[in-house]
């Protein structure tokens, strides 16, 4: 439904490829440049590993176009490595996707009661998301990834098994 201004509301759904194509075309700088610094791959390809490779995929949508695309990868029993890669729009939608948040890392964490990855230590928008969520932060690593940069290390284990 739309609001006073005709916006419609953000939502999150299961991911599908088209999300891939359309946000590798317009992803925040800072999370393009968390690409080039984690693993160097161009951002179509990075964000196709996540979404094949991940058991949970999901999509927010604003205005009818994905602005963040997250899911979790298994590495080991109960362990997932939680991501998400997002546009500007993100801004746009934060105060609504902020609200649903705890709602979808408590889907991911019905598979995995430990949730982990790194972030760009440059990367403050996901970092306050991550914070906000009650991820703790448990290392800086200051050579990560293919450019060598400061990234830190998170994790979040749930309390519900």
């Amino acid at each position: 439904m739309p609001d006073h201004r005709g916006f419609h509301k953000p939502f999150v759904r299961p991911a599908v490829v088209d999300d891939v194509v359309y946000l590798s075309t317009c992803l925040r700088q800072a999370d393009l440049d968390e690409i080039k610094a984690n693993c160097g791959l161009d951002p179509k390809d990075a964000l196709m590993v996540g979404f094949e490779c991940s058991s949970q995929c999901y999509t927010g949508v604003y205005n009818n176009n994905p602005f963040i695309i997250f899911g979790a990868t298994p590495t080991t029993e109960g362990v997932g490595a939680c991501w998400a890669l997002g546009s500007d729009d993100l801004l746009k939608a934060r105060r609504e996707f902020l609200r649903q948040s705890e709602y979808w890392i408590d889907k991911l964490h019905e598979e995995y009661p430990l949730l982990f990855n790194y972030v760009d230590a440059r990367n403050t928008v996901h970092i306050r998301w991550l914070k906000w969520l009650n991820f703790k932060f448990i290392n800086l690593h200051k050579e990560f990834g293919e450019g060598r940069l400061p990234f830190y290390e998170f994790v979040r284990i749930t309390n519900h098994v």
